[in-house]
């Protein structure tokens, strides 16, 4: 758990770029099993209407009515630290040619502080509509095999229980959750707490924080942070499990699991290397191997997780083709300590990666979020992760092959149907 102190006021991200301007407002707080029904639950409550602006329609016309280009609320967990954050992309006024700055931050406030309730609680029929939307969603992902495939990869890999923490094996907080006891879990995450605020675009701290301080008030300078972003995972054994699984699914699929051992933060640029040089268009030896030469594969796809220390491998099969297909996934992967014949990939992905540095300074919401990642502490912005990239060398990724270790092989197999 890391504790920083960050500052009430507005981020002020100045950028003359673009034609609009993007505030996030961001509630933090540690994330607890006996919530995961609830934090589900609450963006929804939030995105719709308001105390104001009753219904759907009221609230849309409205959002118009005052050129809101966009306004959504979402929930996102990070280790076990999580916000919730409204999100509002207005017009620079001076594309806009009138100043209505004031309105936009007032109704963001009031769909903030005042949603519909009724009696102390959210209103029922829209809570009721909300949980059954939620039950339905939970369960078409049970009878779909991505979802299952996922939920059991992680069951199997963790050794800590935050990795695999979902709201799935735990289906009875949904119903436990009330319209009143999700209004008082608003009152704790929302009222009682200090949001931290990002503002981008081309907008002075003249301009903006009169406004902010108006509709979110604060009498603090600064406030603490509790952070728990990183949640290595050790190994499983010497020898990987291996484990076998028929279910009633159309689909096969291989997956593999690697470990980080002693993992660091900055073991993450090269853990991402080893994703790029299985995937990306500059390199493909996965799909290379397995497709091309072999015609093993339908689909593959590699997944770093670089806050736990894991490599997740997928490869969708013909289940007839098990053995040779996971020979062929090992003899990629021993590709990767060849440094005569990753040398020459390792450039092309860091050309690769200089382009696509470029190409973001195009892209608001990129560096907005490479704001709010730098000041949370969350992870390298992306200019320093391209500069801490390009110091490796084919060396490098040998080395750290030797630390990246093979932990699960698990095979879903479909039941053979005749």
């Amino acid at each position: 758990m890391e504790n920083f102190t960050i500052t009430t006021k507005p981020i002020i991200i100045h950028n003359e770029n673009f034609q609009t301007i993007l505030i996030d407002i961001m509630f933090p707080y540690q994330e607890k099993t006996e919530d995961l029904a609830k934090q589900a639950l609450l963006p929804a409550m939030l995105n719709y209407m308001t105390e104001k602006y009753p219904t759907e329609r009221n609230f849309q016309n409205t959002l118009k009515e005052n050129y809101v280009l966009s306004y959504s609320v979402d929930q996102k967990s990070i280790g076990t630290t999580a916000f919730i954050n409204f999100q509002l992309t207005i017009p620079d006024k001076k594309a806009l040619k009138k100043d209505v700055l004031e309105s936009q931050i007032k109704l963001l406030s009031e769909a903030i502080y005042y949603p519909k309730t009724k009696n102390n609680a959210f209103d029922a029929f829209e809570f009721n509509r909300e949980k059954e939307n939620l039950k339905l969603r939970m369960n078409n992902n049970e009878k779909s095999f991505k979802p299952y495939l996922n939920r059991k990869v992680r069951e199997l890999v963790d050794t800590e229980g935050i990795f695999s923490k979902s709201l799935y094996n735990h289906q009875n907080l949904i119903e436990e959750t009330t319209e009143k006891n999700l209004y008082d879990y608003y009152k704790e995450r929302i009222l009682k707490t200090t949001p931290i605020i990002f503002v981008m675009g081309n907008i002075t701290e003249e301009e903006i924080n009169p406004i902010i301080e108006k509709y979110f008030p604060t009498t603090k300078k600064t406030q603490s942070i509790k952070t728990d972003y990183f949640h290595y995972l050790e190994p499983f054994k010497t020898k990987p499990q291996e484990i076998t699984e028929e279910k009633e699914f159309r689909d096969s699929a291989l997956t593999f699991i690697y470990k980080v051992k002693n993992m660091k933060k900055e073991d993450t640029i090269l853990l991402t290397l080893i994703n790029n040089l299985l995937t990306s268009l500059s390199s493909r030896l996965l799909e290379k191997k397995l497709r091309t030469e072999y015609n093993l594969i339908y689909y593959c796809e590699v997944i770093p997780y670089p806050r736990y220390g894991l490599l997740k491998i997928i490869i969708y099969i013909n289940p007839k083709n098990k053995e040779l297909a996971q020979e062929k996934v090992l003899e990629t992967m021993e590709i990767l300590k060849d440094e005569q014949q990753i040398s020459p990939l390792l450039e092309k992905i860091k050309e690769r990666k200089r382009v696509d540095l470029l190409r973001n300074l195009d892209n608001k919401y990129a560096i907005i979020n490479d704001a709010i990642n730098k000041e949370l502490n969350i992870t390298y912005t992306q200019e320093k992760r391209y500069e801490l990239l390009k110091e490796k060398t084919a060396n490098d990724i040998k080395n750290f092959m030797e630390r990246l270790s093979l932990d699960t092989i698990y095979f879903l197999k479909e039941k053979e149907h005749e």
